[in-house]
């Protein structure tokens, strides 16, 4: 079976600056401030000094940007891929299709992440594992909130996707769920 492929809704321009703003303009500000804490204690610049910013920053905001520019879904040979290195991979036959909706977070308060596990955190933006309103477990894809995808798990989780057509990626859900299961 081919792959198919679901887009995220595009995260907002603010978030999409986050990481050339780490990457890029907090190493700036860091050397500032090593180069004038140097200068006020008279002694030089070294090596060890500006190597930290100017290694860690960049390689930080590189990851960043990974994760919010990788920003789609695929159904294939029964299970859905999402998220970033390592993309999370569920078996189909691991959600409860039957009640799985389309809603908004703002509405129910109950399914918002309110804390991150493991994952990126950003303001129109949430990648990874998170704690629920509800004290559950989330898997979340989120960028933005009006139109999301619920995807309870049988084991008691959930997973919450942004697709920009979240009917359609739970019409391909089904469908592959129909597929396994008639064979």
């Amino acid at each position: 079976m081919s792959a198919q492929r679901f887009e995220i809704v595009p995260p907002g321009k603010f978030t999409r600056m986050v990481p050339l703003l780490v990457g890029g303009l907090a190493p700036a500000i860091v050397l500032l401030g090593i180069a004038w804490t140097a200068a006020a204690q008279h002694r030089p610049l070294t090596l060890r000094d500006v190597l930290p910013p100017v290694l860690v920053l960049p390689i930080a905001g590189v990851m960043m940007a990974a994760s919010i520019y990788r920003r789609s879904i695929r159904v294939q040979d029964g299970s859905m891929a999402f998220g970033m290195m390592p993309w999370r991979r569920v078996r189909v036959d691991a959600l409860d299709l039957d009640a799985a909706r389309v809603l908004d977070l703002n509405a129910h308060r109950e399914l918002q992440p309110v804390s991150k596990i493991a994952g990126s955190g950003l303001p129109g933006f949430r990648s990874g594992l998170f704690r629920l309103r509800d004290r559950r477990r989330g898997q979340v894809l989120l960028t933005d909130w009006r139109r999301v995808l619920v995807l309870p798990k049988r084991d008691g989780g959930v997973i919450l996707l942004s697709p920009e057509r979240p009917d359609a990626l739970l019409a391909a859900l089904q469908a592959t769920a129909t597929n396994d299961s008639s064979r």
